[in-house]
Parts: structure tokens; C-alpha cells; sequence
């Protein structure tokens, strides 16, 4: 084997050892080696490595049972050894996050900006200038500064670090890294904000050994993210499962991209509140971007049983489950995760997505994947960016 070899092979390790106390910490060396598969010898060289650098370090474990003995010696990332910095640019709003080596969110700000009326340059100076301002006002994290993430609706080249297009956003083709890692000197990780949501489920204990899952996200826009033999798949030209403007019919509403008949223009919030308020009497809005508080009443409409609410949830689900069913169809995965804000009319939509996956498949194509909904209790697209940014820690 050749000495760059051996190098490749402790890196890795290096980085499946970091990775997974991240996902599990704290763990007992013995506990690193099952979860890696890593001889013990490698396990107490790379956490020795790693002791050193202040990377790791040694937290006290529970007792034994019986409360005799002493207690077990883990070991865990430590915190304030990095940061990173996070941002997740929607409509009208950018958030900024720094996150620790853990991976937990220290601090965040969102800062409201009219995001359709810059062009390239203007949207790069305030993205720097709204960052630089940020980590100002935390030197602590700015000192130990080791990359950025972002976050975007749209369609993203992840490769080049382009946004092809974006509903928050009235340019197209537009870079958004050369310019943060020009003023931060650090790598810049791009991603769409449903691969961010993919990964930062893909690194919840529940789905770290889950190798092969569709993520779906459901809010302003329909999104998905696939996650294939353990990796995030973005594709070759870095833009892959855009669900959302997937067909359902061709001749059906226009969606956000400016075509007909795409999942998302019947089962976005946007979409749902469009369709319901021209029969209902609902609170006067922007039917482009109809707020969560609108859509939490929408919600609360179909779970009391009103008859029209109950109807437009089972038909969104259906539609969604006619689109379920293409991925059952091509890629038949473990799970399929549905979350995102319109997770809180899961319940309403699941009998559609049943009946339209069992109208589009046979029995022998439904297969046995899992289908189930993750709950929304965090904004799950920073935690993403967050852990996308720490890809660069070696």
C-alpha cells in the first residue's frame, strides 16, 4: 500500500470518528468502534490525535448499575474548538447562524431584506455585509471561523456554487460563494434548502445507518432530497430531486417555476391558500406567500371538520401521493420522509396520499417502503446548512 494511501485511509477515519460523535457523542471508545467498525488500536491512536488537538475531550459517563464502580470515561467533540457560520436566504429574509463543532445553533439573527430587488452584486455585498456585521457582534466564533454554509430555495448548482433560479430571488444564474469566501478566506458550501433538510436528518440518529431514503419537503414550496447508498445525491449538474415541478397534469395551475401542473402549484402553501380563499373567507394576503400563521388557520379549518378544508387537504395529499408514487416506482427506498411547515396538515393529507398511491401503482411496485412523517418543532434547514458547513472540518 502506498504512504498517500495510508494517509487517505487515517483521514478518513479521522473524519468517520468525528462524524459519528457528532451524530451519537458522548461515546465510550468501545462504543466508536461497533458504530465505525474500526479496530480498537485505530480508535485509540485517532481519538488520542484528536485529544491533542482539543478536538475531543473526555466527559464523565453514568455510573454502573447499582451505583458502585466508577463512572465510564466518553469522550465528545468539543464544542469550542471551530464554528461555522450559517445562512438561509428566503423571501424577503435572511437568517445568519453559528453553529459550534457539534453542530448545535449558538446564536442566530434574521434580518428582513427585500431579497427580489437586488441584483448579483448587490445581493453579494449585503449577504458579506450582513455576515461580517453578524460575526462582529460574536468575536468569539469569528476567531475560529472554519467555513460557511447557505441555504436557498430553488434550483442550485451545488458544483459551481451558482443559484439557477430561486422563488426569493428575480436574477438567475447568480454565484453566491466567490464573494463569502473571498471576504472569510474559507470554504463555502451552497446547498438547496430541502438537501439541507435531507442531511440534517441524515445525521439524527434514527436515519445515520439509513442508507438509501427521499426526503420530502412541504411549505411555501415542494422540495426533495435524496439521500443514495449513505450519501446526499445532488446529481451531476448539482441540482437533483426537484420534486416539486415534478408533473401531475399539464394542463393544471401554474407553479412558482412558471410552468403548468407541477406538485407544488397543489400542494404548497401558497397553493392550498390560493385554492382555499377563493371560496372560503380567509384573511386578506399575499396568496404568493401566505404567512405561517395563515396557514396554522388553514390547518385548524380542516382539523375542525369544515367540509371544503377537509376536501382540499385530501386532494393535495392525493396529488402528493401520485408523486410518491414515481419515487416508489424508480427507486424503491427504505423510508420516505415527509416534514417541512406543511408537515402540520400531515394528518389531513394522508388519506390521499394513500388513495393516489395505490390509483398510480400496482401492489408488487408499492413495495415495503416506509412512509412517515417527521415533525417540525425546529427549522430544520439551519440545522442542515450548519452540518453542510462542517463537511469542511477535517
Amino acid at each position: 500500500m502506498k504512504k498517500n494511501d495510508t494517509e487517505q485511509i487515517r483521514a478518513d477515519n479521522r473524519i468517520d470518528i468525528i462524524n459519528t460523535l457528532r451524530v451519537f457523542g458522548p461515546l465510550a471508545r468501545v462504543d466508536i468502534g461497533q458504530i465505525t467498525r474500526l479496530s480498537p488500536a485505530t480508535v485509540t491512536a485517532i481519538t488520542s490525535e484528536l485529544s491533542d488537538a482539543a478536538i475531543i475531550q473526555e466527559v464523565k459517563g453514568p455510573e454502573s448499575k447499582g451505583g458502585r464502580g466508577r463512572p465510564r470515561v466518553l469522550i465528545d467533540l468539543n464544542p469550542t474548538h471551530a464554528s461555522v457560520l450559517g445562512i438561509k436566504l428566503s423571501i424577503n429574509e435572511v437568517r445568519l447562524m453559528l453553529g459550534d463543532l457539534k453542530g448545535n445553533i449558538a446564536h442566530e439573527t434574521v434580518v428582513v431584506q427585500k431579497t427580489q430587488r437586488h441584483d448579483q452584486a448587490s445581493l453579494n455585498e449585503m449577504l458579506v455585509e450582513q455576515a461580517k456585521r453578524f460575526l462582529d457582534q460574536h468575536p468569539e466564533h469569528a476567531a475560529r471561523l472554519v467555513s460557511v454554509g447557505i441555504a436557498i430555495q430553488g434550483f442550485v448548482d451545488v458544483h459551481k456554487g451558482d443559484v439557477v433560479w430561486s422563488p426569493a430571488l428575480n436574477i438567475k444564474n447568480v454565484n453566491l460563494t466567490r464573494a463569502l469566501e473571498n471576504a472569510f478566506e474559507c470554504p463555502v458550501e451552497l446547498a438547496n434548502d430541502a438537501n439541507s433538510i435531507a442531511y440534517a436528518i441524515q445525521k439524527h440518529p434514527e436515519y445515520s445507518q439509513c442508507n438509501n431514503f427521499v426526503v420530502i419537503m412541504i411549505g411555501y414550496g415542494i422540495g426533495g432530497g435524496l439521500v443514495v447508498n449513505g450519501s446526499l445525491y445532488s446529481g451531476h449538474f448539482g441540482a437533483a430531486a426537484e420534486f416539486g415541478h415534478t408533473k401531475y397534469s399539464h394542463e393544471g395551475p401554474q407553479c412558482a417555476c412558471g410552468k403548468r401542473g407541477c406538485i407544488e402549484a397543489y400542494v404548497s402553501d401558497y397553493a392550498l391558500y390560493r385554492d382555499a380563499s377563493a371560496v372560503m373567507d380567509l384573511p386578506a394576503t399575499d396568496r404568493r406567500h401566505p404567512s405561517e400563521k395563515q396557514m396554522q388557520r388553514l390547518t385548524e379549518l380542516g382539523h375542525q371538520k369544515h367540509s371544503y378544508a377537509v376536501d382540499l387537504f385530501h386532494q393535495a395529499g392525493k396529488v402528493l401521493g401520485y408523486g410518491i408514487a414515481n419515487i416508489l416506482a424508480l427507486m424503491s427506498p427504505e423510508r420516505i420522509v415527509v416534514t417541512g411547515p406543511g408537515v402540520r396538515a400531515y394528518a389531513l393529507m394522508e388519506p390521499g396520499i394513500h388513495e393516489g398511491i395505490n390509483e398510480a401503482l400496482v401492489p408488487e411496485l408499492i413495495g415495503r417502503s416506509q412512509i412517515e412523517p417527521y415533525s417540525w418543532s425546529e427549522d430544520m434547514t439551519g440545522k442542515g446548512v450548519i452540518a453542510l458547513a462542517l463537511k469542511h472540518f477535517r
